[in-house]
C-alpha cells in the first residue's frame, strides 16, 4: 500500500477537511468537497481519487453529479451503501434549499422561484400551471404535463378546466428544459399560442410562459420578451 494514498498522511494544509476548517468551504475544489462526503478510500485510491473519477465521468459538472442515483454511485470503487446514501442525501438537501416564494405573482422571477425547486436536476420535462386570483395571489400550483427528455405533453383543455374549477382569473405556465437550453422551441411557441388563445376565449388572463434551464438559474420568459 502506498501510504500517500491515505488522506490522513497528507500535509495538514492539503487535507480537504482541515482545509475547509482553516480556510472555509469556498477554498475547496469540487473534488475536495465530494471527497469529504466520501470520507475514505481503499488501499488503491484515496477519497479524493474517487471523487475526481466520479466528477470526470460527470464532465466535471455539478448538474450531472446531482443526477447520479444511489445505484449509479455504487458502481464506483470503494463507494458502498453508506457513502452512496450520504452523497444522495446531500444532493437532496441542496434540492430542498430554501427558496423565497412570493404569495403573489408580480414578475417572471416570482413565477420562476415558485417552480424551480420542483424541476431542478430533473431528467424529464415537467410542466406546471400556476392559478391566480384577482390580486395575483397563488390559488394552486398543478403539474399539468410530464414528458421525456425533450418533450412535454400539455393539454390546454386540462389547464383551462382546472382554472374554471378553481375560479382562477389568471394562469401562468412553466416547464423545464433538461437539455440545459432555455430557449423556446417551435413546440413551445405553439403551446404558448394555444394556451393564450384558450385563456382569452374563457376570459382568463394568460400571465406568462416561463422555461427553466436544467441548472435552476437561468430562465426564459415569454412575457419579458414581449412574445405574449
Amino acid at each position: 500500500m502506498n501510504d500517500r494514498k491515505s488522506i490522513k498522511n497528507w500535509a495538514e494544509d492539503e487535507r480537504p477537511r482541515e482545509k475547509l476548517i482553516n480556510l472555509g468551504p469556498k477554498s475547496l475544489t469540487q473534488a475536495e468537497l465530494l471527497a469529504i462526503l466520501i470520507s475514505s478510500g481503499n488501499k488503491r485510491k484515496s477519497a479524493l481519487d474517487i471523487a475526481r473519477e466520479i466528477l470526470a465521468d460527470c464532465d466535471n459538472k455539478i448538474d450531472n453529479l446531482c443526477r447520479l442515483s444511489y445505484s449509479d454511485l455504487l458502481k464506483y470503487e470503494a463507494i458502498g451503501e453508506a457513502k452512496a446514501v450520504t452523497i444522495v442525501a446531500a444532493v437532496e438537501l441542496v434540492r430542498r434549499r430554501e427558496n423565497v416564494v412570493a404569495d403573489k405573482i408580480q414578475s417572471s422571477q416570482d413565477i420562476f422561484m415558485a417552480i424551480v425547486p420542483k424541476v431542478i436536476d430533473e431528467r424529464r420535462e415537467l410542466a406546471y400551471a400556476i392559478y391566480l386570483n384577482n390580486a395575483n395571489g397563488i390559488i394552486k400550483v398543478s403539474n399539468v404535463g410530464v414528458g421525456g427528455i425533450d418533450k412535454t405533453l400539455v393539454d390546454a383543455r386540462i389547464v383551462i378546466g382546472e382554472a374554471l374549477r378553481l375560479n382562477a382569473v389568471a394562469v401562468a405556465l412553466v416547464h423545464n428544459h433538461p437539455s440545459g437550453n432555455m430557449l423556446p422551441s417551435k413546440e413551445d411557441d405553439n403551446l404558448t399560442r394555444t394556451l393564450s388563445d384558450a385563456c382569452s376565449l374563457m376570459n382568463i388572463r394568460f400571465v406568462d410562459h416561463v422555461i427553466i434551464s436544467s441548472n435552476g438559474i437561468d430562465y426564459f420568459s415569454y412575457h419579458d420578451k414581449g412574445r405574449i
